[in-house]
């Protein structure tokens, strides 16, 4: 064998850089999907939140009201109880096999920033989580979950935070758990 046999190929040659994500573009698909579930499930309308991902610069300076109001990711309906966040992606930050051996820093991250919207607007805290190509998951903490806990064969814990299915959450639980009744 001589080296006229061998052939090398340069795989370089026709290698393309992979496109980066746009985060941004990729966030507002997401809410305005979760908006349009919402919207379906519901019957009433869920819009994006004002300038959702970076809200504060924008709505820090309006009175009390206006903050609850635009605090979490989706604008919501009023006599809603919940604050929403929705998350996209993450399928490397986030593994929920590693829930075994400790704390997950992203999940961590995502849990203390509904929270802290929650204390703004006074409403129960929700993580909407759509991974690719997966359906909808809703993270929920167990104390808001309540009665319903029962009603969830397969449910994932979480320090005191409880992952299901959003589609069986929306299908399981009553009008009442996400609206607030209506005085007459």
């Amino acid at each position: 064998m001589d080296e006229s046999d061998l052939q090398i190929e340069n795989i370089l040659e026709n290698h393309t850089k992979k496109k980066k994500v746009d985060g941004k573009a990729k966030g507002d698909r997401t809410e305005l999907n979760l908006c349009k579930l919402l919207t379906k499930h519901f019957k009433v309308e869920f819009s994006k939140a004002l300038g959702s991902g970076s809200r504060w610069s924008q709505v820090g300076h309006l009175p009390e009201h206006a903050k609850k109001t635009l605090t979490g990711d989706i604008c919501v309906p009023e006599g809603f109880r919940w604050v929403m966040e929705s998350k996209g992606g993450y399928e490397d930050e986030i593994d929920l096999n590693r829930a075994c051996d400790g704390p997950i820093a992203t999940l961590d991250d995502f849990i203390e920033q509904v929270s802290r919207d929650s204390g703004y607007s006074g409403r129960l805290p929700i993580i909407c989580w759509k991974r690719n190509r997966k359906p909808w998951l809703a993270v929920v903490r167990h104390e808001d979950l309540g009665l319903y806990e029962s009603d969830f064969e397969y449910m994932i814990c979480y320090r005191e935070w409880r992952v299901v299915k959003l589609e069986d959450l929306l299908v399981k639980t009553k009008r009442s758990f996400w609206f607030k009744t209506k005085k007459n």
